[in-house]
């Protein structure tokens, strides 16, 4: 009887530790358009913590010019963890832009994929709307996920922390259509950039945050808990989500 205890304990702290991983999400870094010091440290800083891969919500270069590319490539160098991104507005302008973000990411505009027990998914967003075609692949991708967790990566939020920033926000009727669709869906987390500051919001049991300091000038706002740079760090397990903003200097 005790063998047998022992065996599903061991069972069941094997599947948990199996579900069990970090990883990381910032956003906004600019290339040498920002401060690039600023990026290349924070993917030091991660790379110290127990992250299996970063997402960046978009922004990761400044004039959407193909050349910026190098530029990114000596940057994100600093780290050996695999980095997705997201397009922003200062990723894409062009088809040109469009070409060099599909060469340098191997992976279309928008796109998802699965790990453990997670889904995430990528959208394109860059210029404040997905449109009917991305919504409704957006639907099906969250239809058909197997696993326990939803996560959503955007570049410009569905949300905005007060009046004045709204004007930086994605379309305002498409957000409202998406908010539902992340409630309908059971969407865990909805990840977003461009507007430079971190900010945080349970709506509806959805948790969206805004990430967009990672190198880009912060701005400055009372509903600010930092505007400094800084990346979060988001915790799996089997029993549920964690998500905590660490800043590049405590």
């Amino acid at each position: 009887m005790k063998i047998r205890t022992l065996i599903i304990f061991l069972l069941i702290f094997l599947i948990t530790y199996a579900y069990s991983f970090e990883f990381a999400v910032l956003g906004d870094s600019r290339a040498e358009g920002g401060a690039p010091l600023v990026f290349e440290s924070l993917l030091e800083k991660i790379s110290k913590t127990n992250a299996e891969f970063i997402i960046h919500l978009g922004d990761f270069l400044n004039n959407s010019d193909p050349k910026e590319y190098e530029f990114l490539k000596r940057q994100i160098s600093k780290t050996k963890l695999p980095i997705y991104f997201v397009p922003g507005n200062h990723d894409i302008k062009g088809d040109m832009a469009v070409k060099a973000f599909k060469d340098f990411t191997g992976k279309p505009l928008y796109y998802y994929f699965d790990y453990k027990n997670a889904r995430f998914i990528i959208l394109n967003n860059a210029f404040g709307k997905l449109g009917e075609e991305q919504i409704n692949w957006l639907i099906e991708v969250l239809r058909s996920a197997k696993g326990k967790y939803k996560f959503v990566f955007m570049h410009q939020p569905v949300i905005a922390p007060n009046f004045f920033l709204s004007f930086h926000k994605a379309d305002p009727s498409e957000s409202k259509r998406l908010m539902k669709i992340f409630e309908e869906e059971k969407v865990n987390y909805v990840f977003a950039g461009h507007i430079h500051m971190y900010y945080r919001k349970v709506i509806n049991k959805v948790v969206y945050i805004i990430s967009g300091v990672a190198g880009a000038s912060p701005y400055v706002s009372p509903e600010t808990i930092n505007g400094k740079p800084h990346f979060i760090l988001i915790k799996v397990t089997d029993d549920g989500i964690e998500d905590k903003m660490i800043p590049l200097e405590n």
